[in-house]
């Protein structure tokens, strides 16, 4: 069953790390927020004996994590291209009119966001002023830059800035935090989400987004660390994945969007219609667009992206506004209020595949 490979032990208290070491086990990370580890176990007799032990509830892999797959529709390529969407006159994205119906009274400020994923691009002209920090929990020495492009295009529609140039993002005074947990090519590890979760929560964060694809089964120890910032008061908002099918059969929701206590999200065209990608399923909380979306990208461009990752970043953007009109609002009752201002779509009523319906400001 095990390798050689790091694995998570969960225990009823407090982690036995005497105990693990005493077997030869490497201790690799230890939880600030549950007691739980990740040690690296010499052969699987030593697994066998820690079995043994009354105390742990938990022993399993440390599983590899990836972004779901995504569309990229169009990138603007060339150096001369970026400049010339900078040179021009700023675009609102329809994505973007679409969710904030309008009102631009709000603007997110002061309120934290922590995008999980492969880094954000750290001078990016439309995203420069908006980022306020970050952690690069794949190589800690280095800053939490983006070389893939994706953590970049979300950042963007969470908080591309107003500033007459390139796009702008639904809170545009939003402050932003790169928090890298997947490396260039969109992949990384459970333990990897984990620490990226958890300095979140060190950190204070308001919101935490993760466009992250796991499976189906839920890992024990993830779901304890979504559950403990959601009880700290922070909102954890997840892409529901892109293995759905074109007639919606199934529960394809992936984790960690499965957890209950994070925000599932569906994605929508331009048409209001689920994307035929968009993973279905009773996880589903509410639906954004996620089809053509047009945000920031790596080395200072520009791309259009499809997929559930896009329509997650709406709704954190989103909840950045209402966190700033609602300050005081428990997880429970802004999720409430999210839910209670979408608009339903076919068929009537909440659904396994757009939840509440598309998400409004």
């Amino acid at each position: 069953m095990f390798g050689k490979q790091p694995l998570t032990l969960i225990y009823r208290s407090f982690p036995k790390l005497d105990r693990i070491r005493a077997f030869g086990g490497k201790i690799m990370y230890v939880s600030k927020y549950s007691p739980t580890v990740i040690a690296s176990l010499s052969n699987k007799k030593v697994i066998e004996r820690l079995k043994k032990d009354p105390d742990l509830l938990y022993i399993g892999q440390n599983h590899r994590l990836q972004l779901p797959f995504y569309r990229i529709e169009r990138v603007t390529t060339s150096q001369r291209n970026s400049q010339k969407m900078l040179a021009s006159k700023q675009v609102i994205p329809w994505n973007i009119l679409r969710v904030i119906n309008g009102k631009r009274s709000l603007t997110g400020r002061s309120v934290r966001v922590g995008v999980i994923d492969t880094g954000i691009d750290l001078t990016h002209p439309d995203l420069v002023a908006n980022i306020k920090g970050g952690v690069n929990i794949v190589t800690p020495s280095q800053p939490p830059k983006d070389v893939n492009g994706h953590g970049t295009h979300i950042a963007g529609v969470i908080g591309a800035i107003n500033n007459s140039i390139g796009v702008v993002g639904i809170a545009p005074k939003v402050s932003l935090y790169a928090i890298k947990v997947l490396n260039s090519q969109g992949s990384g590890s459970l333990t990897d989400l984990i620490k990226g979760i958890e300095w979140g929560i060190a950190n204070r964060m308001h919101i935490l987004n993760i466009s992250i694809s796991g499976g189906k089964n839920i890992p024990p120890a993830l779901s304890r660390v979504v559950n403990e910032a959601t009880k700290r008061g922070i909102f954890v908002v997840a892409a529901a994945g892109n293995s759905g099918t074109p007639s919606g059969q199934g529960d394809t929701v992936e984790i960690p969007a499965r957890i209950p206590s994070a925000i599932a999200v569906a994605a929508l065209d331009r048409n209001n219609k689920r994307g035929n990608y968009s993973a279905t399923g009773p996880s589903i909380d509410i639906a954004a667009p996620g089809t053509e979306i047009l945000s920031t990208y790596s080395q200072k461009r520009y791309a259009t992206l499809t997929g559930t990752s896009m329509a997650a970043a709406h709704v954190s953007g989103v909840l950045a506004l209402m966190r700033q009109a609602y300050p005081h609002l428990s997880v429970k009752k802004m999720k409430s209020l999210l839910q209670s201002r979408a608009i339903d779509l076919p068929p009537k009523g909440f659904d396994r595949y757009t939840g509440a319906g598309l998400v409004q400001l």
